[in-house]
C-alpha cells in the first residue's frame, strides 16, 4: 500500500503561520488545515512508518495504526475523530508507525505556532495514547465475539448504527481482533443477525453431512 508523502509541506505550513499575529494566526491555521486536509477511502494510508511529515488530527472516520513486523504489520492502536496521528512529528522525528484508513477518513494537519502550543499537543497525545492502549486491550482480549463487540462500539457513528457493509474487510478485522477471518465472519453473523437457538442435529450418514457443509463464500 503506497503511503502519502507530505514531508515537504510541514515547513511551508509553519513558515506561513509565523507571519500571522494573534487571532489571525489561529484563523490562518484553520485555513491551512482546510486547504491541506486529506480525504481517504478505506484501505488508503495517511502516513507510513519511517516517513517524516506533519502531525494530523482525525476529523472523521477511523484509522488503524500499524507497527512493522514479520510476516506482516501488527495493529497497535486505533485512532478516531479528534485523535492525533503521527505524534513523532512533535519531536521532529520519523513516524514510528503506519496509519491505514479502516473507514472513509478526513484528516487535517494539526499545526502549532510556538513551543507552548507544541507542548500542549504533546500532553494531549500522551493522554490519548493511554486511552488508546486501553481500547486496544479490549479488542484483543476475551472471546472473539467480545472483541468484536468492543470494536464495533468504537467504529459506530455517534448516535447511529453501524452497517455491516461499512465494515473493513474480514482480513483487516481479523488482524485487529487477533483471530481468523472465518471466525470473524461467523461471529459477525451472530452480532448482526442475532443468534437463534440451534435445533438438535439429526443423525445422518457421513456423506449427507458432508453435503450440508456450506462454503464460506459469503465470508470471503
Amino acid at each position: 500500500m503506497n503511503g502519502i508523502s507530505l514531508a515537504a509541506e510541514r515547513p511551508a505550513a509553519r513558515v506561513a503561520e509565523r507571519r500571522l499575529p494573534g487571532s489571525a494566526a489561529a484563523a490562518g491555521r484553520a485555513g491551512l488545515a482546510r486547504r491541506w486536509g486529506l480525504a481517504l477511502a478505506a484501505g488508503q494510508a495517511l502516513l507510513n512508518h519511517g516517513q517524516r511529515g506533519p502531525l494530523w488530527r482525525v476529523a472523521e472516520g477511523w484509522l488503524v495504526l500499524l507497527r512493522p513486523d514479520e510476516p506482516e504489520a501488527r495493529p497497535i492502536q486505533l485512532a478516531g475523530p479528534g485523535d492525533l496521528v503521527g505524534v513523532a512529528s512533535l519531536v521532529d522525528a520519523s513516524y514510528g508507525e503506519s496509519a491505514l484508513a479502516l473507514t472513509p477518513v478526513r484528516a487535517d494537519p494539526a499545526l502549532w505556532l510556538d513551543a507552548a502550543e507544541q507542548h500542549a499537543l504533546a500532553r494531549v497525545a500522551l493522554r490519548q495514547q493511554q486511552r488508546q492502549a486501553f481500547e486496544m486491550s479490549l479488542v484483543r482480549s476475551g472471546t472473539v465475539r467480545e472483541r468484536l463487540r468492543h470494536l464495533l462500539a468504537l467504529l459506530a457513528p455517534p448516535g447511529g448504527a453501524l452497517e455491516r457493509q461499512a465494515l473493513p474487510s474480514l482480513k483487516v478485522l481479523a488482524q485487529i481482533v487477533d483471530s481468523a477471518p472465518e471466525t470473524v465472519c461467523r461471529e459477525l453473523g451472530h452480532l448482526f443477525g442475532g443468534e437463534a437457538p440451534r435445533p438438535p442435529k439429526p443423525r445422518k450418514p457421513r456423506r449427507a453431512v458432508a453435503a450440508r457443509v456450506t462454503p464460506l463464500a459469503a465470508c470471503a
